[in-house]
């Protein structure tokens, strides 16, 4: 779950430095991305060779299907507190 949610902010993080029109604003972007990398290359890559050594597919999908079940819940909750 974490890495899915790791995977969903550096994807964003990505797409934030490219829309962004300032050098400076794209410079500390990149380099916050290389920090994020850094900090998660030990658990993608024990994630991966896991998948690897043992695919299972049944067991991605359920835990993709989860975290957008989770997301969506989490999503709707805030937006009917804001609401309140």
């Amino acid at each position: 779950m974490e890495q899915l949610i790791a995977i969903a902010f550096i994807a964003l993080l990505i797409f934030f430095v490219v829309k962004v029109g300032s050098v400076l604003w794209r410079i500390a972007g990149v380099l916050f991305l290389l920090f994020i990398i850094y900090l998660y290359k030990d658990q993608v890559l024990s994630q991966i060779q896991q998948f690897i050594t043992e695919p299972n597919f049944a067991g991605l999908w359920q835990s993709i299907s989860t975290f957008f079940g989770n997301l969506f819940e989490k999503v709707t909750g805030f937006v009917s507190t804001v609401i309140e």
